[in-house]
């Protein structure tokens, strides 16, 4: 049974009963999850090849999440960065509802048994909020992502923001839809 059904069959009962919320709408869910690539490094290190690289990351991430990727320029010009106004920074995708869903399932099940060296998530990957933020070294440990086209290879953030109100409420949605938790 796919996540999605889960979710509304199981978990968000499990939660509130666990959590002794009265109103089903009070059970915490996740809300939005944002999956971004960092470009800035290697373009600045590649400038000729600018645009393949914004090719292959927006290839990349629209492959992992299924979703078009929005490119993300600079503000203003950092000289110890060797960053210039209006240069791409980044790629990033924000997820909500199904898809936001349907990437965590995926995230779980593919991607986290895959990554290296990864032995579950710890309270430092945690904000003061519980919203979750992992970051991973390839993007290859998606098997979307693994394709012949792309030319270099990136590393990718996640940041998954939860409904709840408490850091408490959002540890335990994010234990009850499968996370590796270690607190």
């Amino acid at each position: 049974m796919p996540l999605r059904e889960t979710f509304y069959s199981h978990i968000i009962p499990q939660l509130k009963k666990e959590l002794n919320l009265k109103n089903d709408l009070r059970v915490p869910r996740p809300l939005k999850g944002i999956v971004q690539i960092g470009i800035g490094k290697l373009i600045s290190t590649h400038p000729e090849n600018k645009d393949k690289i914004i090719e292959d990351a927006s290839y990349v991430i629209s492959m992992i999440t299924g979703q078009k990727p929005k490119l993300v320029l600079a503000r203003k010009s950092v000289a110890g960065f060797k960053l210039r106004k209006g240069m791409p920074v980044a790629v990033l995708v924000t997820l909500r509802k199904k898809r936001l869903l349907d990437f965590i399932e995926r995230l779980i099940t593919y991607a986290l048994p895959r990554a290296k060296d990864f032995k579950g998530i710890y309270p430092n990957h945690l904000d003061k909020k519980g919203n979750l933020n992992l970051g991973f070294k390839e993007v290859n440990i998606f098997p979307e992502a693994i394709s012949d086209k792309i030319k270099y290879s990136f590393g990718f953030e996640v940041n998954l923001v939860g409904s709840g109100k408490t850091k408490e409420e959002n540890i335990k949605l994010w234990s009850f839809l499968g996370f590796p938790l270690k607190i």
